[in-house]
Parts: C-alpha cells; structure tokens; sequence
C-alpha cells in the first residue's frame, strides 16, 4: 500500500463556559492488531449457520426465536464491519455469497476451516485473508410491569400534577459473536475473537398491550447488536479516522489579544491566530501568558505541526505556571505515538 498522509484540520469551533471555546478535528486512531502488509483485502464469510436444519428448527423452539432472524442478524453484522472498513484505507473487503456451516448448539468456537478450504476461497474472491463469523447466538428478555409517573393535568389556574398508573416493557437484547481471522500465507489465525454486545430498550403506554406493543421486536434489537458488534471489529482491527476535541481558552480582560486571536480562529485562521497569541505573551503576567502560551500550542496542533504544540504546551506549564498545559503536554505525546502506530499499520 502506499504511505498515507494524515491530513489534520479544525472541523468546528464552539463556545464553552467561562469564555472558552472547543475545536474539533481530524485524527487517525490505531488498530490493536497489526497485519502483515501483504494483507491488503479481506473476504467476509458467515460461518454461524447450524450443520443441519434439524437444530436450526430445535433452537427456534428453545429461545423462541423466528426463523431467520440470527441469520438477518448475521448479515446486519458483517455489512456494518465492511461499512465501517470502508472509512479506514488499510483494507479492501468484500462478503462471500455462501453462507457455511460450522456453528454448533453450545455456541463454542467449531473446528477451524481447513486452510484448503480457506485458500480456495480467498481465490475466488481475490482475497488475502478470511473473516469468519463462527458464532451468532442471540437472546431477548422481555418484562412488563406498572409503574406511578407524574402527570400535569389541567390548565391555567387548575393546572396541577397528579400521579397516575404507567404501563412499561422492557426488553434486554443480548448477543454473542465469535470472529476468526485467517491468514492462509502464513497458515495462522490472526485473531480469534469472542464479542458480547448488549442493550435495554423500554416503551410504555396506557396498556400492557400498547407498551409491548412499542417495544422494539427481537429482530430489530437483534440486528441493532449486529450492528454495533461489526462497527466494533472493524475498530479492532484497522486504523479508523475519529474526532478530538481541545477547549482553549477564549478572552480575557487583561489580554486582549486572547480575545483577538479566539475570533481569527473562529474563521479558520489559525497560523494569524497563533501570531496573535504570540505577541500578547511579553507584555502579559504569568497567568494571562499561560493561557496565550496554551492557545499557541492548541493552534499548532490544529495547523500538524506537533513539534511546535509540544514545544509551546511545554512553555506554558513550566515558563507561565498554566496547570492545564501539564496534561495537555501529556495527551500530545500521547495522541503522536497513537498516529506513529496507526501510520506504521497503513504502511
């Protein structure tokens, strides 16, 4: 693959409290695994289907499941972990069209794939390594209840609150997925990997009937936890662009150039921002300094230059006494050695 460059910029400047404001931007975030380079494109394969139909229809009876929904469930996943590769440029995916048996009812990892068979399939679809989904088991707990809620009733001068009989429902989504990734090069598993995603949703209503009614129905919430457990592999296992935010500081009384500066960053202008700042510090006390000294460094880490954000972070805390600018100093070293690895992963 070709280097990436980070490319580093202010999204959104808000207004906080105390006269502060927040920018936000752009930064890349690694993967906790690290692939060999030569594996650039991923095929996806669902591995969760039972080996005969037999205890398909045995655990529709057990759980009560539809027919059906873990294998919609299973789908739901394995598009949201190729939609969420999709922001990241280290990987190509694409998902296998047959659906393999290989799951059993204790919901244990199956044997592995033979790497024949693992071969023959990166072949096919001109993959250097396979993501298998080997466990799908899902469940959903409802309970219903009644419970006192506060109403206001009445208007104008009879307008009082009362309390009255709530019906609710409540339902607990819970989900296991188990992941291996094969490396056929190398004849070895990347990463074997056992998920649990759960989730409360409750609906009420005038009725038991209503609020069951409102309830999200298991489907839903199975493919919802899908969903969420894709998105979560796929941050597993590739670098993903995400958003920081800092808050700096936005005006002060006994320096004006803070106030100044804050509104060419509003607009975009960080170098003349930085410059502003600057030049306030000489004839500043220490406090105001290190609040200058501190936006400086906030505007040369939105501008990339990491060096100059450290140099001033630094200056800050120990030339101007700025006790924020300790941790800041800290959460800059942090956020280069995160970017080094994830630049490392997409080479």
């Amino acid at each position: 693959m070709k280097p990436t460059r980070f490319l580093l910029f202010a999204i959104f400047v808000g207004f906080g409290c105390s006269g502060t404001r927040t920018v936000t931007m752009n930064s890349m975030r690694p993967a906790e695994i690290t692939f060999p380079s030569y594996i650039n494109s991923l095929l996806i394969v669902d591995r969760s289907k039972f080996e005969k139909d037999a205890i398909n229809i045995l655990e529709g009876v057990l759980t009560g499941e539809l027919p059906g929904e873990d294998k919609a469930g299973a789908q739901e996943m394995m598009n949201a972990f190729q939609t969420q590769l999709s922001y990241s440029p280290r990987f190509s995916t694409r998902i296998a069209e047959q659906r393999l048996d290989g799951n059993s009812i204790t919901a244990a990892f199956p044997d592995q794939i033979p790497w024949v068979k693992v071969k023959q399939m990166c072949d096919q679809y001109s993959s250097e390594a396979l993501v298998a989904l080997e466990i799908f088991d899902s469940d959903f707990i409802i309970t219903d209840g009644v419970r006192k809620v506060k109403k206001t009733v009445g208007e104008g001068e009879n307008k009082r609150e009362v309390e009255v009989d709530e019906f609710y429902a409540e339902g607990v989504g819970n989900l296991s997925i188990g992941i291996r990734l094969y490396d056929p090069a190398a004849r070895s598993i990347v990463d074997q990997q056992l998920i649990r995603e759960t989730n409360t949703w409750t609906a009420a209503g005038a009725s038991k009937k209503e609020a069951l009614a409102a309830l999200i129905s298991k489907g839903d919430a199975t493919r919802y936890l899908g969903r969420q457990a894709g998105r979560d592999y796929a941050f597993k296992i590739a670098p993903m662009p995400i958003r920081i935010s800092r808050t700096f500081f936005g005006k002060s009384k006994k320096a004006p150039e803070l106030e100044r500066g804050s509104r060419l960053a509003d607009v975009g202008k960080w170098q003349e921002a930085a410059d502003m700042w600057e030049s306030g510090i000489s004839g500043s006390a220490d406090k105001e300094a290190g609040k200058l000294a501190y936006n400086v460094a906030i505007a040369y880490e939105v501008l990339g230059e990491m060096d100059l954000a450290q140099e001033w972070a630094q200056k800050a805390y120990v030339t101007y006494g700025n006790k924020d600018a300790r941790q800041y100093s800290s959460t800059l070293r942090n956020r280069v050695i995160q970017e080094q690895r994830a630049q490392d992963q997409m080479n």
